[in-house]
């Protein structure tokens, strides 16, 4: 494929692709704003960030089987219409509770770009040049969660928390201009994709295969390491270090640019030195630093710093290995790709979600609790990969 043709694609891709992103990052410098202009407690106003994620990770179980029976341009087109409905929704939300509704419709909507991406791009390349093209498509993905704290952090500052749901419904309706006519289909009809019933039956089949329960488990505690950060740590900015909503966006922005480095650093040198070894040095790496975070603050170190300066060697490891265990996971059996892309997001955004809930319910007068499950989440990730990974190779060898 021409290099001009490779950009376009990368580009129209991550287009589609962030919305996800955008959904759960934009809103994280507002949560505490929500919750005083609802008079909502913490654990309430949480639900607008993971219930979102839920319903993200829900639907994407039945994009992926779509997808591959139905085609990935109409799935894609399906979603983004979803997805400005939702964001149209939250503007006009006059309660917590309808919030929280046009936060799940949006969510739905955004999914739909993260499962039609990553199974168009196994579409059209092998294994190891799919993971090369989902780490620049992440890479350009990443800059939504970079800039969406940010933004929303001083539009609810200086505007007010309707306005960031404004720019999300104005941003849907330019990816669909954009995709349109720039996204074709790719999906190639077989014999596993005869019916939507026959696509399901892929799941069973994937769940029994233990390199994609190693591939999907590390996205999935790799994505509960960010959930944490995005899910308890607004609260202690607020609550404990006395930090207003565009700082933690700022502190935000720095570990996502980290990942946006190690995406980069991924999409240039996984052909050579291999998928499964980026996986392993990634998850490695993410484990190490994510235990220096609760060991600082044991230490006595009480201050933004002593999350987010380890958080930036999270941000790079996990970076390394996010693309190739995306991957790899799509690339157990090629001709699923699109279930095996939706069910990874699933397991990815309920992992996610679950760690990003338990963080908004934790109490916000220490960062040490925070700061411990930022560190199991690391653990777990580690261990769903390399642990699962070690056992196949156990079993095979006797």
């Amino acid at each position: 494929m021409p290099a001009s043709r490779n950009i376009k694609l990368v580009f129209i891709l991550a287009l589609v692709s962030g919305l996800g992103p955008i959904t759960i990052h934009v809103i994280l410098p507002v949560l505490p704003e929500i919750q005083r202009v609802f008079a909502a407690s913490s654990a309430v106003t949480q639900l607008t960030l993971t219930l979102g994620v839920v319903a993200m990770a829900i639907s994407t179980i039945g994009y992926g089987p779509a997808a591959d029976t139905f085609g990935r341009k109409p799935v894609l087109v399906f979603g983004l219409v979803l997805f400005i409905i939702g964001s149209a929704i939250c503007i006009w939300s006059p309660s917590i509770e309808v919030l929280i509704l046009g936060r799940i419709v949006q969510a739905i909507g955004g999914a739909a770009g993260m499962v039609v991406a990553r199974a168009t791009i196994r579409d059209m390349f092998s294994r190891e040049d799919s993971a090369r093209m989902i780490g620049q498509v992440m890479s350009v993905v990443v800059i939504s969660p970079i800039l969406s704290p940010v933004i929303g952090g001083f539009i609810v500052q200086f505007a007010g928390w309707q306005y960031v749901f404004i720019l999300t419904t104005v941003m849907g309706a330019i990816t669909l201009i954009f995709a349109l006519p720039n996204i074709r289909e790719t999906r190639v009809a077989n014999a596993q994709t005869s019916s939507l019933a026959q696509t399901f039956r892929a799941f069973p089949a994937l769940l029994r295969t233990p390199s994609f329960i190693g591939y999907a488990g590390y996205a999935g505690c790799g994505m509960g390491m960010f959930m944490v950060v995005a899910g308890g740590v607004p609260f202690l900015m607020a609550d404990l270090f006395g930090r207003s909503p565009s700082a933690f966006g700022l502190f935000f922005m720095f570990m996502s640019a980290s990942f946006l480095v190690g995406t980069l650093i991924s999409s240039r040198v996984t052909v050579r030195i291999g998928l499964d070894r980026m996986v392993r040095i990634g998850s490695t790496g993410a484990m190490v630093f994510s235990l220096f975070i609760p060991a600082l603050f044991l230490a006595g170190l009480e201050s933004p710093w002593a999350i987010f300066v380890p958080a930036f060697f999270v941000g790079l490891f996990h970076g390394l290995a996010m693309p190739n265990a995306q991957a790899g996971a799509v690339s157990v059996n090629p001709q699923v790709a699109g279930s095996a892309s939706g069910l990874t997001m699933f397991l990815q955004m309920s992992i996610g979600a679950a760690f990003g809930q338990a963080a908004g319910m934790l109490p916000h007068d220490s960062a040490l609790p925070i700061a411990i499950l930022i560190g199991i989440a690391g653990v777990g990730g580690f261990l769903a990969y390399n642990g699962t990974m070690f056992l196949s190779r156990t079993s095979q060898s006797t």
